[in-house]
């Protein structure tokens, strides 16, 4: 079964707006299936780079090839063939000049899964010239057929969701353990087996050894685990570092390489300059999909996840990443945030959205009461409007718990 992805949208505005863009985004969330909506519908040329004969041509030749392949042209893991971009810019300059930028427009449509090298030849070669789309993996949106918009709290709009949809514990548990990458819902029945077992050998053989001299896969293997146990916690790179028997440069430059290719991703400390002596200021760290994270635990069933001690954890960065699609899916680079002082009060997760503020919590529980929210007093005397201020949990049905503040069921995302 193939989902209607929500980001198209996003893809086409670009496709229009620029002459190059980049769908970047993790190995096999769909950025392939994408683009051939643009090969079916809008007559582009698609070509991959996983063709070795083609990968040969374009590094032996990228002028020639360029010239022989005409836009409007589809190239996929085009992070493999770096020499290209100058001759792509070429094309892209030669037209502009003659016929005009508009003419230039939805000339070029790249893919790729390596952020680093992606970045850094966009960065160097086509600057300007370039729409980059971030694409995340499926959403409980896109699985369920839910409509919805960029995520924001309107109590309204929330308590309407909340009667709309369904989503037991059971079915929740079900998805975070089995993940968001496609492939684990487009066959009929059980996921695919050891289907996370292949993506670890494959990203590590490939996607990192291409970018760095990976001595010892396997404790780059052990990184991940470390990693996916530190989900929704701070990230301390010292702490790691002693678990896993390397120096802390090396953690560094590894989360960064798990980074840029979407393993995981980094949430900043929000502060204002009223509060910037009170906050910690390290990051907190979340795995950017759940069933990777679960498989590296060794979670493997709704029971399980249920009885581990990673539930909240999970829940968590459930909660995170489906917020954080929500945007990415409308083209949106979303400011999320969280806070933590040295007093331990926390938020989970504010949103900044017009000068505005969201305040949100994620638990794993149902019922919870005024403790839960104590955090969001910290940023009372914020010189931001508040927008929203919510509890985001296992509940079936929506409560009261202060003034305003609903504790809403995860369905409601």
């Amino acid at each position: 079964m193939l989902y209607k992805r929500e980001i198209l949208n996003a893809v086409i505005q670009c496709v229009d707006e620029y002459a190059i863009t980049l769908i970047t985004g993790a190995r096999q969330v769909g950025k392939t299936t994408l683009v051939s909506y643009f090969e079916k519908e809008k007559g582009f040329t698609y070509l991959s780079f996983d063709d070795t004969d083609l990968l040969a041509e374009a590094k032996s030749d990228p002028k020639r090839f360029i010239d022989s392949h005409r836009p409007p042209l589809i190239l996929d893991e085009v992070q493999r063939v770096p020499e290209i971009f100058l001759e792509i810019e070429a094309v892209v300059n030669r037209v502009k000049r003659i016929e005009g930028s508009q003419a230039a427009n939805g000339m070029y449509i790249l893919t790729g899964s390596q952020k680093f090298n992606l970045m850094k030849e966009v960065s160097e070669s086509m600057s300007g010239r370039v729409g980059i789309v971030d694409m995340p993996p499926l959403s409980q949106r896109e699985i369920r057929g839910w409509d919805g918009k960029e995520f924001t709290i309107d109590n309204e709009g929330l308590l309407d969701a909340a009667e709309r949809r369904e989503l037991g514990d059971e079915a929740l548990y079900e998805s975070i353990v089995r993940g968001f990458y496609p492939a684990r819902w487009e066959i009929a029945g059980k996921p695919i087996k050891n289907y996370y077992a292949n993506y670890v050998k494959t990203y590590v053989e490939r996607d990192v050894s291409e970018l760095i001299h990976l001595r010892d896969r396997q404790k780059f293997e052990n990184l991940l685990r470390i990693l996916a146990s530190l989900t929704g916690e701070e990230y301390v790179p010292d702490n790691i570092a002693k678990t896993l028997g390397v120096d802390k440069n090396t953690v560094s430059a590894w989360v960064s390489i798990a980074v840029t290719g979407d393993i995981v991703r980094l949430l900043k400390p929000y502060y204002e300059d009223s509060i910037n002596k009170r906050i910690v200021k390290r990051n907190k760290l979340f795995f950017n999909d759940t069933g990777l994270a679960c498989y590296l635990l060794g979670i493997d069933s709704p029971a399980s996840l249920k009885r581990s001690t990673f539930k909240g954890r999970m829940v968590e960065t459930y909660i995170h990443n489906e917020i954080y699609k929500s945007y990415l899916n409308r083209g949106i680079e979303p400011k999320m945030f969280f806070y933590r002082d040295n007093n331990q009060n926390e938020i989970d997760l504010i949103l900044v959205n017009d000068g505005k503020l969201d305040f949100i919590e994620c638990k794993a529980g149902k019922k919870f009461g005024g403790d839960a929210i104590k955090g969001f007093r910290q940023l009372a005397n914020t010189k931001f409007e508040i927008n929203g201020q919510c509890v985001l949990c296992t509940t079936e049905d929506p409560y009261r718990i202060a003034s305003g503040v609903f504790a809403f069921p995860i369905r409601c995302l």
